[in-house]
């Protein structure tokens, strides 16, 4: 799509419009920080330009970019950098529909594999999936659950803090994390687990204590 028609779309919010602009702006802010080293170090003056050789080093983390034969060739042009911005963003949108498929389709595995009971193959689903799209938190429940069944009540609270990061609300995080305190006996944590769970899902009583209470946990599609 034409640069110009994209910003005059209204689909294209104010916000977005003010990214754009802030990107450019930041980026024209660093052409001129660049403009500036090249010219004090080639300017003569030993002193100056080895300050600027310094800073340069720092700016690029040691990566040796600029030398006496770079020059700056007329202006920007900030159509085409924005075109390109936007093109990136639509390969990074596709990036991520594609990404997002193939968790889906992993996921669908991993639920198959966990009512089988087949523990193993359920958490090797999940983590590939996690590895594809890494900010579901409901990927990371269904993991928690999974190491749960497997025994691994270790391995659970980091998903579950996952979990709560993305989604602060998260009903199964809580319920999930409490259970795996209650298997290793860690008592104290566990009731603060509780206390958090009746203070925030009082409706969710009685599902609580089944889960806690029973020896073996209850299948995924139980905790809703």
């Amino acid at each position: 799509m034409n640069i110009n028609r994209r910003l005059s779309n209204p689909a294209l919010t104010n916000n977005q419009q003010y990214e754009l602009n802030e990107e450019w702006n930041n980026f024209m802010k660093k052409i001129g920080e660049v403009s500036g080293l090249v010219k004090d170090m080639a300017s003569g003056d030993k002193e100056k330009a080895d300050a600027a050789k310094a800073i340069a080093d720092e700016y690029l983390k040691g990566k040796v970019i600029l030398d006496e034969d770079v020059e700056m060739k007329g202006e920007i042009d900030k159509d085409a950098w924005m075109a390109e911005v936007s093109k990136d963003a639509d390969r990074r949108a596709l990036d991520r529909k594609i990404r997002k498929e193939k968790a889906d389709t992993l996921k669908t595995q991993a639920i198959k594999a966990f009512r089988r009971q087949e523990y193993d193959k359920a958490l090797s689903c999940y983590n590939r999936a996690i590895e594809q799209v890494k900010d579901n938190s409901m990927l990371y429940c269904d993991r928690a659950l999974t190491n749960i069944k497997l025994g691994n009540y270790e391995k659970v609270f980091n998903d579950c803090e996952w979990a709560l990061r993305l989604n602060e609300n998260s009903f199964k995080a809580r319920l999930y994390k409490a259970k795996a305190y209650k298997e290793l006996e860690e008592f104290d944590k566990l009731q603060e687990c509780r206390r958090e769970l009746d203070e925030m899902f009082p409706q969710h009583d009685d599902l609580v204590k089944y889960f806690l209470d029973k020896k073996e946990g209850i299948d995924e599609d139980e905790v809703e």
